[in-house]
């Protein structure tokens, strides 16, 4: 049975419709013939909401073009258990990480600062995404939206 190694909740704006996770290394240490940060954008608004390549993924949300969201980052020892019924949609791909460090960054490089440490680099990993609504909106004055979704990334080593 998979065990739950390390968690943290982070608050990410979520700008164009699209939030990002991305290794501390962004394009450095990246596999010769992986595909690039813009590929990969151009590909974000027509395939899967989730989707990645090496040291970045793109999430593409279905709610307001600008709000503010809490993800749950999650690393796991093996295959997490599935709670598919908890929530409005899941989707897993693999995405290498160079530095095995990833923090959750907007479409223009803000981001608070949190990282999830995935203790091993140079490797490939699965990622789980799950969204589904929150509890409820709220609209603060002069700010973006909250409450309109919510994210967990669970992370656990992919087969060599």
């Amino acid at each position: 049975m998979s065990r739950l190694i390390d968690s943290l909740t982070d608050v990410i704006t979520v700008e164009y419709r699209q939030v990002m996770i991305m290794d501390l290394d962004g394009a450095n240490g990246v596999p010769e013939g992986a595909e690039d940060l813009w590929e990969l954008s151009d590909r974000a608004n027509v395939t899967n909401w989730f989707i990645a390549t090496a040291n970045v993924g793109i999430i593409t949300s279905e709610a307001d073009d600008w709000h503010r969201v809490e993800v749950t980052l999650e690393l796991w020892d093996g295959e997490p258990p599935a709670d598919h019924a908890l929530w409005a949609r899941s989707e897993t791909v693999e995405l290498y990480s160079s530095s095995g460090k990833l923090r959750m960054v907007g479409p223009f490089g803000n981001s608070s600062g949190k990282l999830i440490d995935l203790r091993q680099k140079a490797r490939n990993w699965l990622v789980r995404a799950n969204v589904r609504p929150s509890p409820g909106a709220r609209y603060p004055e002069e700010q973006p939206p909250e409450g309109l979704e919510t994210y967990r990334l669970q992370f656990w080593p992919a087969l060599p």
